[in-house]
C-alpha cells in the first residue's frame, strides 16, 4: 500500500462531481495534482469505484496529521519497532513539504 492510500478522504456521497472525478482536491476543491488511490464508496445507492485526488498542500497536511496519529496508536511504533507505515507516511509528508 502506498502512503497516499492510507490518507482518509471525505465521504464521496457528499462531494461535488468534480471532486469525485478527481479533477479537484477532495478536501479544498482546488485543482488536484496527487493521486490518493482508488476507493470504493456508496454513490447513487450503489457501491462504486472512484479515484480521489488532492492538491499538494492538503495531501501534505493530511499526511502529517495521519503520521502524528499513527505514531501514538501503532503497537510497533509505541514499542519503537520498525514500522513500514510510519516510514511511508513520514516520507510522504517530507516529500510534499519540499
Amino acid at each position: 500500500m502506498r502512503a497516499a492510500e492510507m490518507l482518509p478522504v471525505p465521504q464521496a456521497a457528499g462531494l461535488p462531481a468534480e471532486q469525485i472525478a478527481g479533477e479537484r482536491c477532495v478536501w479544498c476543491g482546488d485543482p488536484a495534482s496527487m493521486d490518493l488511490g482508488a476507493r470504493i464508496s456508496p454513490l447513487g445507492g450503489t457501491l462504486q469505484r472512484w479515484e480521489p485526488r488532492a492538491c499538494r498542500s492538503c495531501a501534505g497536511r493530511e499526511a502529517e496529521r495521519v503520521y502524528s496519529l499513527h505514531i501514538t496508536t501503532c503497537a510497533r511504533c509505541s514499542h519503537r519497532d520498525y514500522c513500514p507505515d510510519r516510514e511511508a507516511l513520514a516520507r510522504l509528508a517530507g516529500e510534499i513539504a519540499q
